[in-house]
């Protein structure tokens, strides 16, 4: 992986899969504790409990979308 580059991806029907240097703040700056994890996955779904990480609800819940847009993006 390309240093300093984040890579995101859409997992279908699951979590946004981050890797890299990662900063993750709330609303008022607050930030996480990220050292040692060269990776997160955060909810998509919005019934984790662990807001904003994924904790598999999605999957226990039968949620699904698509991972991909319809359509070219670029």
């Amino acid at each position: 992986m390309s240093e300093g580059v984040v890579h995101i991806t859409v997992l279908p029907s699951g979590p946004l899969r981050v890797q890299g240097h990662i900063l993750l703040t709330d609303a008022d700056g607050r930030e996480w504790d990220l050292r040692g994890k060269p990776a997160i996955s955060l909810c998509r779904c919005g019934m984790s409990e662990k807001r904003p990480f994924c904790d598999g609800a999605h999957g226990r819940n039968g949620w699904r979308c698509d991972a991909a847009p319809p359509g070219n993006l670029t």
